[in-house]
């Protein structure tokens, strides 16, 4: 019996540890499980807090669906990103807008990455009692949520606007496998413990150390990536407990000057103005903000501040409640707004000025918005419509300037916003019964990136204009209708010196004046043709000369009684307009080159050809005669002539300020060159 009591106590004592080895394993299991699960509490609600701080509530207010693409988006979804790489842990970091009841998101970071990602507005149909109090102060889940993204364990904290507003909440989740995992360390641990569990007595304090060496680590690791998070954003950020600074990063160094070792200890009074811009003393206001954000209201609140050298500068703060090693503490973001607030004041004073400008402007001056309504007219245009601003704003910019076509109007607004370019128009309105005209230029007005965000109107009235304008086109009219009845007199009166020139003829018997009396009687038709052609342009002062030639060419060759399948003409003068100060003296030139051709170059019944080229190159005209007759004999030139058709042809060509030049090859060839009249404006 004395030999087995050893091996009882042994098995005794192995059973004790065994038993007393197992409840360990479990109790360290389920205190470390709970403690890994509070661990992850803390960690997401202090990272949800801390990401709420370096958004902007008024960013986040103004996004809205549709807004995916813009600049304010993509630079929040850029915050979110960045902050879950410093925690590889977070899965999941967004932003949800609580309106009428209905969960909604505002940033997804996975937008534009994934494909199930949340686009604004896309509401969340299951939102937790601890989502909706997240909207209120800082909330974590007590138990890990599922829904389509999977199941995570979130926290939430909420947004809030410059004037201390909730407008939206950050959530940050960290999936249920993450912290299974953890946890299934410790389990995997302790089952190796039991199974070896007569080892336990001697590695049992090694074992113990691992895990707690391997907590320690992450602890510290996480401990590092909040640091980094804390010194290198770009805001100045302190810990304040019980009324002073009780750490600092580095940018609060820059921002106030001076060493961590000065700055932790001081009140947040000691470097603040004994008074406030706003006319308040600090002490009471800061005072009342500290006690707001101790209990759990986040505030945010133009400061100012001066460095440790007293210089001054204003800041933009951001006081949140966080817990620091069970302690209750307020984390203090300062911003420079120094150049901002210089950039405001800039901007208000640029404003005003150019208000100024607008009201003291003759014009009628309106800013269009998109949807056509007017959201400003100056002094000008409220007295033209005798209403005042309320009667105005608001209202539809055909509703205020009855125009005449309305739809085009608002095609004219849509194409601006459009293509960006100014419009200029005239609108007849009707204004108090009467009619009236409006000159207008549509300009649109853009912002930073380019964008149309309104048309700026400026009209003027220009009905008496527009009535000076219609009496002038009256009366030019009117003129217009008695030229055109003086040269169809003239016309008339020719054709009657050309009657009379032709009964004298018939009644003369003298061949060489019958020939002379058709030659006039052929040169005042040409002049007669000329006011023919003025009577029926449209223009009074020119004719579209190649139409007149052919003309005169087909009266000729009736006249001389000459078959065109005899001798053929050809006339090249296509959209050639010729002042009526030359075209007279031109068309006379033509009619004695061409009378000479018909009676002497072809004789005996000769056939021949004759070509009429007239031409210009912008500063003169070019008339170039040709034909392939007998040609003129070699004595007789300009100079040395009896002949009055070469002497018209000469004398006339002086008179248009030209020259003739004739040329005896292969027939007979004129080519007279005279400056062109030039109109003003052309």
């Amino acid at each position: 019996m004395f030999q087995r009591l050893p091996e009882k106590a042994s098995m005794i004592l192995l059973l004790m540890i065994l038993i007393f080895s197992g409840c360990s394993i479990v109790y360290i299991s389920v205190v470390t499980t709970n403690a890994l699960k509070e661990q992850a509490r803390e960690d997401i609600g202090g990272f949800a807090t801390f990401a709420a701080s370096q958004i902007n509530g008024d960013t986040i207010a103004a996004i809205g669906p549709g807004d995916e693409r813009t600049p304010e988006f993509i630079a929040v979804q850029d915050t979110l990103i960045r902050m879950k790489m410093a925690f590889p842990d977070i899965k999941n970091a967004y932003i949800l807008r609580l309106e009428n009841g209905r969960v909604t998101f505002v940033v997804d970071d996975d937008y534009g990455f994934i494909q199930n990602a949340a686009p604004i507005g896309q509401q969340y149909y299951a939102p937790t009692t601890e989502m909706l109090d997240g909207f209120l102060w800082p909330m974590v889940e007590h138990e890990f949520v599922s829904d389509e993204w999977g199941t995570t364990l979130s926290g939430y904290s909420p947004i809030r606007n410059t004037k201390g507003d909730v407008v939206a909440l950050v959530g940050v989740d960290v999936e249920k496998q993450a912290v299974i995992n953890k946890q299934n360390i410790i389990n995997w641990t302790s089952y190796m413990i039991v199974f070896l569990a007569i080892l336990m007595a001697v590695f049992g304090v090694l074992g113990v150390e691992q895990v707690r060496s391997r907590l320690m680590k992450d602890l510290t690791d996480r401990e590092i990536r909040f640091h980094a998070l804390f010194e290198e954003t770009y805001d100045a950020i302190l810990i304040i407990i019980d009324g002073k600074y009780s750490d600092c990063n580095t940018s609060a160094e820059k921002l106030l000057g001076g060493a961590k070792d000065t700055i932790v200890g001081m009140s947040f009074l000691l470097l603040s103005p004994k008074v406030q811009p706003a006319g308040r003393s600090s002490d009471e206001m800061i005072d009342e903000k500290l006690t707001l954000a101790l209990a759990g209201y986040h505030q945010r609140f133009e400061w100012r501040l001066h460095t440790l050298d007293g210089l001054e500068f204003d800041a933009e703060v951001s006081l949140i409640r966080i817990r620091i090693d069970g302690t209750i503490a307020v984390q203090a973001i300062i911003r420079d707004i120094t150049e901002r607030k210089k950039a405001e004041e800039a901007l208000r004073l640029s404003e005003e000025k150019y208000r100024s400008l607008s009201e003291a402007s003759p014009n009628a001056i309106y800013i269009i918005n998109r949807d056509a309504s007017i959201s400003y007219a100056n002094n000008y245009a409220l007295r033209m419509l005798k209403k005042n601003m309320a009667d105005v704003k608001g209202r539809l910019l055909m509703d205020v300037f009855p125009m005449e076509d309305a739809e085009m109007q608002i095609q004219i607004i849509i194409g601006v916003f459009q293509h960006g370019h100014d419009v200029r128009r005239d609108d007849r309105i009707s204004m108090d019964g009467k009619e009236r005209w409006l000159s207008s230029i549509y300009t649109p007005l853009k912002d930073d990136v380019g964008r149309v965000t309104a048309v700026l109107c400026a009209s003027y009235d220009i009905t008496e204009r527009k009535a000076m304008e219609n009496q002038i086109a009256s009366s030019l009219r009117e003129k217009e209708f008695l030229l055109k009845e003086i040269h169809h007199r003239v016309k008339n009166n020719l054709q009657v010196i050309s009657s009379l020139l032709s009964m004298q003829a018939d009644k003369a018997t003298d061949r060489n004046v019958i020939d002379s009396l058709m030659d006039s009687q052929n040169r005042v038709k040409s002049i007669a043709l000329v006011h023919e052609k003025l009577y029926q342009s449209k223009s009074l002062d020119k004719i579209e000369y190649g139409d007149y030639l052919n003309k005169f060419v087909m009266h000729l060759f009736d006249t001389f009684s000459v078959a065109p399948s005899q001798i053929s003409c050809k006339v090249n003068a296509e959209n050639i307009f010729v002042d009526i100060n030359q075209a007279v003296p031109c068309s006379l030139i033509i009619n004695e080159m061409l009378t000479n051709s018909l009676k002497y170059a072809f004789p005996g019944g000769r056939k021949g050809d004759i070509a009429i080229n007239f031409i210009t190159d912008g500063k003169n005209y070019i008339l170039d005669y040709h034909d392939n007759g007998i040609g003129i004999p070699e004595g007789i030139s300009f100079e040395h002539t009896e002949s009055l058709g070469m002497k018209l042809i000469y004398g006339l060509t002086q008179q248009l300020n030209g020259t003739v030049v004739l040329k005896r090859e292969e027939g007979t060839t004129f080519v007279v060159t005279f400056p062109r009249i030039q109109k003003p404006g052309e």
